[in-house]
């Protein structure tokens, strides 16, 4: 998880046997649920973020998108 300034960037790194996951992040005041799901038991590389049930492009969080308290679903792949 990486700070930017347009929003955060998900890109997990993980060991293949972790399958699942959660955390919670807090950035700029905005507390972030995240879920991620790797069934495929990939190191790296995400193919769908969705946020408050809005898939988005790519591995950015827009600002723009984020509620005060947001549920994020990463799927690894």
């Amino acid at each position: 998880i990486q700070p930017q300034m347009d929003g955060l960037r998900i890109n997990p790194c993980v060991p293949s046997s972790w399958k699942d996951f959660s955390m919670a992040r807090e950035f700029r005041g905005k507390k972030l649920n995240i879920q991620v799901e790797n069934k495929n038991g990939v190191q790296k590389g995400v193919t769908r973020i969705v946020i408050n049930g809005e898939e988005i492009q790519g591995d950015l969080i827009p600002v723009a998108k984020m509620k005060a308290e947001n549920n994020v679903l990463v799927i690894m792949g």
